[in-house]
């Protein structure tokens, strides 16, 4: 039903707007542009890269769909020549290849997002969402730009966050997103009223702050809480500002660990302990005061860590052991009054991903029942 849902909106909106494909493979050329063509007002198809650069030079499409991997001109060299041409083109790339140094060189020339193959039509759907938005916010702010009377500026905060959307809504405890989803009832200029969850409308009381979110556009709006109406399950919100976050979904879980959580530098024959702030299973922050010490941006160091609470991961696939050694290589270092603040990334080894995961897992449901008993009589 949602997704139906979207393909009204996406219809709604793509029906003014004309679009490029571009890619080599016929069957799948033939497939997505039936899909297309059921949507956008135009749709023109090229077979590589070279085509694909003179259709855009004829008919200047408003967004770019292309694979990356065709013949006589590859889907990154094409980009790079229509980016020559128009900087703030939308181009969305459709490829098989998802590695990391793909994506980012990609992301480098001025990619707007990436679908991976095989094709996923709810994926494309969002993508296409997403995208299409932000070009017609845009449009509306390039409108308001223009008007002779400064007082008939489009409100960019209102048009994004419509009355009706339904949006996700974000907070922490302690490094735990607490996200449940909700919907604006009321908005303006100023404020936006949603009804949402007990739990969340709690998250928000705890920081007196949240983000709303949408896979519908790119941005994430940043709200300052005004009032709760517990009973009635809403919040009303002053919009702060609108930015685009690092990344929609968060991979990496950074929590605090628990007091019986030791961990230590070990360095020689020596071993100091250190205050861990955050942890997940890819990177580690923490302090440490030995003034005898000296640390170096990208110095690989040796922690460990003590699991006092050991049988809380008691594991049949796990070798779990109440102490683990595992390497780091040190990525920030900061002065703090008289300590040292460092943050590392965790070296990649399977067995040691495995119990930092395992812990994290069992803290994070550890924090959410110590946030429900905290606040479950307000």
């Amino acid at each position: 039903m949602e997704n139906m849902e979207h393909i009204v909106q996406l219809k709604n909106i793509a029906q003014n707007y004309n679009i490029l494909f571009v890619e080599d493979s016929k069957a799948l050329q033939l497939q997505v542009s039936k899909f297309l063509k059921k949507l956008f007002k135009n749709v023109y198809v090229a077979s590589d890269g070279k085509e694909g650069l003179e259709s855009f030079k004829k008919n200047k499409p408003d967004l770019i769909l292309t694979d990356l991997t065709m013949p006589i001109m590859t889907g990154h060299e094409m980009i790079r020549e229509i980016k020559k041409l128009n900087a703030d083109i939308d181009i969305i790339i459709i490829s098989a290849h998802s590695d990391t140094e793909t994506l980012m060189k990609s992301f480098h020339i001025g990619v707007s997002d990436f679908i991976a193959k095989p094709v996923n039509a709810t994926k494309m759907i969002a993508t296409f969402l997403k995208i299409l938005s932000n070009i017609k916010r845009k449009e509306k702010e390039l409108e308001s730009l223009c008007l002779k009377n400064p007082n008939e500026e489009q409100d960019t905060l209102n048009f994004i966050f419509e009355v009706g959307m339904k949006v996700d809504i974000l907070n922490h405890y302690r490094g735990v997103p607490i996200i449940n989803s909700g919907h604006i009832i009321r908005t303006n200029k100023e404020d936006v009223v949603l009804k949402t969850t007990y739990l969340q409308l709690l998250a928000i009381k705890h920081e007196n702050t949240t983000i709303l979110d949408s896979e519908l556009i790119g941005e994430d709006l940043q709200c300052e809480l005004l009032s709760l109406d517990m009973d009635n399950y809403e919040v009303t919100l002053k919009k702060k500002n609108l930015f685009y976050p690092e990344f929609k979904n968060r991979e990496e879980l950074k929590l605090e660990p628990s007091k019986k959580f030791k961990a230590f530098f070990e360095k020689k024959e020596n071993r100091l302990k250190i205050k861990v702030k955050e942890l997940s299973t890819k990177e580690i922050s923490f302090f440490i005061n030995d003034e005898s010490l000296s640390f170096s941006k990208h110095e690989n160091i040796k922690l460990s860590i003590v699991f006092e609470d050991i049988e809380k991961l008691a594991n049949e696939k796990l070798n779990i052991v109440n102490d683990i050694i595992f390497d780091c290589r040190i990525f920030k270092i900061e002065r703090i009054e008289n300590e040292y603040f460092i943050i590392a990334f965790i070296q990649e080894e399977k067995e040691i991903n495995e119990v930092l995961n395992n812990y994290i897992y069992h803290r994070e449901l550890e924090l959410i029942e110590e946030f429900k008993t905290k606040y479950q009589f307000i």
